[in-house]
């Protein structure tokens, strides 16, 4: 059987299409657009005439997945959908686009579905915890083995904290307040004594290729997030995109979400941080599995 899940986020549109192979999943394809739906909504609290840049992106997606003739799609909306006044009515908008009803995701369901995903391939014995860092929310929830046992959702995310206190390229009081505006935040995290840190989302998967293009690491230590921060502000978002192969947009959002994942790491008093490539659309599919229709749930 073969699966596909969208994700329409705070700054991406995502597909995930994948094969289920003795109950697990195994990828196929992934395609991404960035119609960047969260500085929108923290500027206006409505999604307004944006909401069509974001149907176009989520039919985009959609054409191009499929090519690889899957047999269900399911779909999801997050954080810039969930507090826009008008979210509810672009998620039934975005539902008619694409014949799949849309559904807006609770912080929690959305918690509880990227640790699925992100506990499938990295689940500590002991407790552990996840960072999903988005657009305009992050989602941390402290694991032990494949149980999420405390969770939080966080109002930081890479795309509304770029947009709202960083210049092309940025300067270093603007990351400073930047970083006291999200470590103040940070207070709202859960505890716990954990020996693993596993960040997923769009930052987190593309810091490897700022590093290094071939053979990018799985692993970070704080001096290589650093030094990513570093390329990252080196100059113009439009020429750092062309060194890195990273979109404009991309680049922009990771220089804000770079230094979430630089406090995370010190809230928990860990030194190296695991990047995971599974996340939330792998958890949609797991759950859909599971669940059936009531994935969402």
């Amino acid at each position: 059987m073969r699966l596909a899940a969208v994700d329409i986020g705070s700054n991406t549109v995502h597909v995930l299409v994948a094969d289920v192979v003795r109950d697990r999943l195994e990828e196929v394809a992934h395609y991404v657009e960035m119609p960047e739906l969260g500085p929108q909504v923290a500027r206006t609290g409505a999604i307004g005439s944006r909401g069509k840049a974001a149907i176009r992106a989520l039919r985009l997606v959609l054409a191009r997945a499929s090519a690889h003739h899957y047999d269900h799609l399911i779909a999801g909306a997050t954080e810039a959908i969930r507090v826009a006044r008008d979210g509810e009515e672009f998620a039934r908008q975005a539902g008619d686009a694409i014949g799949t009803p849309v559904h807006v995701i609770s912080a929690h369901r959305e918690a509880e579905l990227s640790f699925l995903g992100v506990a499938s391939r990295h689940a500590a014995r002991r407790e552990w915890v996840m960072v999903d860092l988005g657009g305009a929310s992050t989602e941390v929830a402290i694991g032990r083995a494949r149980e999420m046992v405390r969770w939080a959702s966080l109002p930081v995310g890479s795309g509304v904290l770029a947009s709202t206190y960083l210049a092309d390229p940025p300067k270093p009081e603007e990351r400073a307040r930047m970083r006291r505006a999200a470590l103040r935040e940070l207070a709202q995290a859960p505890d716990g004594d954990v020996e693993r840190l596993v960040a997923t989302g769009g930052t987190a998967s593309n810091l490897p290729a700022v590093l290094a293009k071939r053979n990018p690491p799985s692993v970070l230590t704080s001096d290589d997030l650093l030094q990513c921060e570093k390329r990252l502000d080196g100059a113009r978002a439009l020429e750092v995109s062309e060194k890195v192969g990273l979109p404009v947009n991309r680049v922009k959002a990771m220089r804000a979400g770079v230094e979430v994942l630089l406090l995370m790491l010190d809230w928990y008093g860990l030194a190296v941080l695991h990047i995971s490539h599974e996340g939330l659309r792998h958890g949609m599919l797991l759950a859909y599995l599971e669940r059936g229709g009531a994935w969402n749930r």
